[in-house]
């Protein structure tokens, strides 16, 4: 019943305030500018309005606000200030009672807590706040110290992206979550460390996470309203929140603060744990009961206890405005789409808790499209998102949209929302983001970046890019009705992922037949097709095949790896080598024996072999295939053929091989006789 009560205080609030002739004047124009920019796909006919600014807005800006003096402070600096968003009418979320947390509980005990750090005379405490919502929810797994000095800087009048603030001077939650949802950082402290006389900072220090989600946790409604509180601290780490602080209501002895006073908060601290027992004679004016949040602060670990402190849960205004700083891989997403660089600056509704919203974005490289993010401005928001490509009416496709999404937002706060598949961009591609919201009562669901005097005077837009509609079937373009203000979505996508051909196996030579196993290693691939021997045939789509290559040759293999994205090829090289066959000696004969002189014809019959030696065993050699030799004396001969190729050198020796005997023939001889007639 908190939120719906409040939601009727700020609709009667609104109605009767002293703006109501503004914005009945403001209507007008709306409408009239409207009935004007009427276009091929038509207007929508209700007529939105801007939500009711944050009382405490208006008097910050009204008034000089200047810090406290030091007798209030004891020295130290606060800086929260207002945003222009009401936000105290969130309604509450379904959360385990307080029964089921226990009493007492410590995030200092369960190393989830960063050091304690000191914002010095600067009015940053809500950027410090933050990051220790940021650094605590990170905790104990990764341990960082990210930058306040970079968030501080680059939110300032300096930077094109920046509100109309002083690098030094107050924030609070809405800004820090602009800075971190939009990607300028979180950067590391080491990349750009704290510095109250710094004024600039680098814009394009590489961020170490990707905040897609800031939870925005309901205002107490009483001071044991507490079951919000505790279970974002024991679920998400640090919470960040609210309170006024006047040193009056410090003790020191104890470190405990109460105030039940009416002054707005004017500082941001962390909330850490609580204490349901602690004492409440500890504080320095005792509340109703006992109870408190331990809270850490940005005075550095020299202040309080350690840094920390005990605020009473009868505090009047601690422990609203709260939030939690999540983050996430920076590696989820690689490129994001966004018109709204300060974040949520206004809210926008129709007469029901109902509104379509939309943006009209273009690729800017082929692209595959992860995820939207947007605010939800009540809890249990529900949504149905539905994606387009190439928009021709409006945000809308009459072909239908490519993808949609539906489901209900816990909390409020900014959310990012994964697709269930890819969308495949192109570069030069319109696509959209059309959402339906519907909040439980809630009239003002759209969120707006918006130019505000004072506050966001650098907010830009253009025609075309932002719409909304009341029934999802006309729509009118946000910025021909308010200048310069776009739809608070975002798009995130990724490169295409090509697929990367490569693969293996495990032998690259080899004699034939050689047998060789491959191995698919390729990336972003789903399919494969593999040839063996680069002829344009497929012969396999297995991930890791056998192949045989029989015949010697040199084989170029090509395997393509596929993927919906498109094809890539990698080559290789197996080389079959002839099986190596040494050389084996063979040889003989026409006649083994026989008398001097004895002619023998021998014949190699070697297998392999490529070149040869002859040894007769007279001491004679030949290197002749065949070859007639002739033996003159007798006796028993041994021949040996020692033959050899590139793989080696047989020898075939013949002991007493040949035999030569000494001849058996007798020789007449005649003597001439000579007679003298």
């Amino acid at each position: 019943m908190k939120g719906r009560n409040r939601i009727q205080e700020i609709n009667t609030k609104y109605n009767n305030s002293k703006k109501k002739r503004v914005t009945i004047f403001s209507g007008l124009i709306f409408l009239l500018l409207i009935l004007g920019s009427l276009t091929a796909f038509g207007a929508d006919s209700s007529i939105p309005e801007l939500a009711p600014e944050n009382p405490e807005f208006e008097e910050y800006q009204e008034s000089d606000i200047s810090p406290e003096p030091d007798p209030f402070l004891d020295g130290h600096q606060i800086g929260l200030v207002p945003s222009p968003i009401e936000l105290s009418y969130i309604s509450d979320i379904s959360v385990p009672k307080a029964a089921s947390a226990p009493a007492y509980y410590d995030l200092r005990a369960l190393n989830r807590l960063t050091s304690v750090k000191d914002q010095g005379t600067a009015g940053t405490c809500w950027a410090f706040a933050s990051y220790s919502s940021l650094e605590s929810h990170l905790k104990p797994g990764e341990d960082w110290d990210f930058s306040e000095n970079n968030m501080k800087n680059l939110l300032s009048s300096a930077y094109q992206e920046g509100f109309d603030r002083d690098p030094n001077d107050g924030g609070n939650r809405i800004q820090a979550a602009a800075y971190l949802a939009r990607w300028s950082g979180p950067v590391k402290e080491s990349d750009d460390p704290y510095s109250t006389f710094s004024g600039v900072s680098p814009a394009d220090l590489p961020i170490k996470k990707h905040v897609q989600d800031v939870i925005f946790i309901p205002d107490r409604e009483g001071p044991l309203d507490n079951e919000a509180i505790k279970w974002a601290v024991q679920n998400y780490g640090a919470v960040y929140t609210t309170m006024h602080y006047n040193n009056t209501f410090y003790s020191p002895e104890y470190y405990s603060y109460y105030f039940n006073g009416t002054s707005e908060p004017n500082h941001a601290v962390a909330i850490v744990g609580w204490d349901d027992s602690y004492d409440r004679s500890n504080f320095s004016k005792v509340p109703p009961g006992n109870g408190a949040f331990i809270m850490k602060n940005s005075w550095g670990p020299e202040w309080g206890d350690k840094g920390y402190f005990y605020v009473s849960y009868y505090d009047s205004k601690a422990g609203n405005g709260s939030s939690v700083f999540t983050a996430e891989n920076p590696e989820n997403y690689e490129y994001i789409y966004q018109y709204d660089p300060l974040g949520w600056v206004s809210s926008m509704g129709y007469s029901k808790p109902l509104a379509w919203v939309s943006n009209v974005f273009t690729a800017k490289s082929d692209e595959v499209f992860k995820a939207v993010s947007f605010y939800t401005t009540d809890s249990n928001c529900n949504y149905e998102i539905y994606i387009y490509t190439d928009p021709v009416s409006g945000p809308i496709n009459p072909a239908g949209p490519v993808l949609s999404k539906n489901g209900t937002c816990l909390t409020a706060g900014y959310h990012t929302i994964s697709l269930d598949s890819e969308v495949r961009l192109i570069a030069g591609q319109k696509f959209s983001v059309v959402i339906k919201l519907t909040n439980p009562s809630y009239r003002y669901l759209i969120p707006l970046e918006k130019p505000k005097d004072s506050w966001s005077s650098k907010a830009r837009a253009n025609t075309g890019e932002s719409f909304i509609s009341s029934s999802g079937s006309t729509w009118t373009d946000v910025n021909t009705s308010y200048a310069n203000s776009n739809v608070c979505i975002k798009a995130f996508t990724n490169s295409v992922l090509l697929p990367i051909a490569n693969f293996s196996s495990n032998i690259t030579e080899g004699y034939a037949p050689l047998s060789v196993q491959f191995k698919d290693l390729s990336g972003h691939s789903t399919d494969r097709t593999w040839d063996f021997e680069n002829d344009g045939n497929i012969d396999s789509v297995e991930a890791n095949p056998i192949h045989l290559f029989s015949a010697p040759g040199s084989y170029t293999v090509n395997l393509t790896a596929i993927s919906e994205n498109g094809t890539n090829s990698k080559l290789g090289t197996i080389n079959v080598l002839e099986k190596p066959f040494p050389p084996v000696a063979r040889f003989y004969s026409d006649v083994t024996q026989g008398l001097a002189p004895l002619s023998v014809k021998f014949t190699d019959i070697s297998e392999n072999a490529t070149e040869r030696i002859w040894d007769f065993g007279d001491g004679t050699y030949s290197t002749a295939p065949a070859v007639t030799h002739t033996y003159l004396t007798a006796g028993k001969y041994t021949v040996s053929l020692i033959v050899n190729n590139i793989n080696g050198t047989d020898t075939e020796t013949k002991r007493k091989y040949i035999t030569v005997s000494k001849t058996d023939k007798k020789y007449i001889y005649f003597k001439r006789v000579e007679s003298t007639p």
